[in-house]
C-alpha cells in the first residue's frame, strides 16, 4: 500500500494566529513541532495497516516546516517550493490513498486562518459555479490520478467543506472555530490518537471511497484582492479579464487549471 500525505499548518490543533505560521515569528518553531507530530500520527496509522511506502509533502509556504529529524522514518519527505506540482508534488496514479493533515477552510468563510492558496492575492476561486479552496482543488488533483482522499484533519468549518463534496471522506476535527483567530482546541495527545485510529480505518476502506472528479472541460474564475493583481494575472495564456479584479480560465483538465492558478498567483504576487 502506497500512501501520500499532504500537510499544511493552519489546520493543526493549537494554531490560531499568524505569528504561529510565519518563519522568524515568536511561536513558529513550536508550530513546526506540532505539525510534524500530527503528520507522524498519520504515518503511524498507515504503517499499522501495512503501508509499504509513505510520501509526505510539506506544502505550507516555502515547504520547509516539517522537522525531518523528528519525522517518522517510515516516510519520505518532499520539502521545498515546487513550481510544477505545487501542493500535490510527487503524486501520481501509483498511490492508493491520500491523507490531508492540517488543512484549513477556503477564503471568505469563518474558519481559523482561512484562505485560498495565497492570503494576500486570492479572494475566491470558483469552478463551474462552485466556490472552492485548497481542499477541493488538491482533492481534484488526486482524483485526476484516480486516487481517493480518505482522511482530512482541520477545523469544523473545513469539515463542512469536505462533507459537502464527499460525505464518505472521514475527518478529524482538531479544533472548533470561534472566528478567524480563535478556536477551542483538542490537546495534541487526543488529536494524535484520533488521527492514528481514523487513518487505520480509512486506509483499509480506501477502495470504497470515490476519488473526487471535476467536470472536464470546466470554467475557473479567480477573484483577486485588487484590480492590479487581476490585470497582471490575465497575461497568462488562456486567461481573460472578466471584471475589475476577476479572471476567467477554461481548463481542459484539472491539471491545466491547477497549473494556471499556480502561475497566475506567482504573477499577481509581483504586482
Amino acid at each position: 500500500m502506497k500512501i501520500y500525505i499532504s500537510a499544511d499548518i493552519e489546520g493543526i490543533s493549537g494554531i490560531v494566529a499568524v505569528n504561529q505560521v510565519l518563519p522568524g515569528e515568536r511561536d513558529y518553531q513550536r508550530s513546526r513541532e506540532l505539525m510534524t507530530q500530527e503528520v507522524n500520527a498519520a504515518i503511524e496509522g498507515a504503517v499499522a495497516v501495512g503501508a509499504t511506502e509513505i510520501v509526505v509533502n510539506d506544502l505550507h509556504g516555502a515547504g520547509t516546516n516539517i522537522l525531518i529529524e523528528s519525522l517518522n522514518n517510515k516516510a519520505q519527505l518532499i520539502t521545498g517550493s515546487s513550481h510544477k506540482g505545487a501542493m500535490m508534488e510527487g503524486l501520481d496514479s501509483s498511490f492508493d490513498a491520500v491523507i490531508f493533515i492540517g488543512y484549513h477552510s477556503r477564503m471568505n468563510v469563518s474558519g481559523v486562518l482561512s484562505h485560498s492558496f495565497h492570503g494576500g492575492v486570492i479572494s475566491n476561486i470558483n469552478i463551474n459555479g462552485k466556490d472552492v479552496g485548497e481542499f477541493y482543488m488538491n482533492a481534484c488533483v488526486a482524483g485526476h490520478f484516480n486516487v481517493p482522499v480518505v482522511l482530512v484533519s482541520g477545523d469544523n468549518i473545513l469539515e463542512e467543506e469536505v462533507k459537502d463534496v464527499n460525505a464518505a471522506i472521514e475527518t478529524v476535527v482538531v479544533k472548533t472555530s470561534y472566528g478567524r483567530y480563535a478556536a477551542k482546541c483538542l490537546t495534541p495527545s487526543v488529536v494524535f490518537e484520533k488521527i492514528i485510529e481514523k487513518s487505520k480505518v480509512d486506509l483499509i476502506n480506501a477502495r470504497n471511497i470515490d476519488p473526487i472528479k471535476v467536470q472536464e472541460p470546466h470554467e475557473m474564475r479567480i477573484t483577486f484582492f485588487n484590480s492590479g493583481q487581476a490585470e497582471s494575472a490575465s497575461i497568462m495564456p488562456g486567461a481573460e479579464l472578466v471584471g475589475p479584479n476577476s479572471v476567467s480560465y477554461s481548463g481542459k483538465t484539472i491539471m491545466d487549471s491547477y497549473r494556471a492558478l499556480t502561475a497566475m498567483i506567482k504573477i499577481a504576487k509581483s504586482n
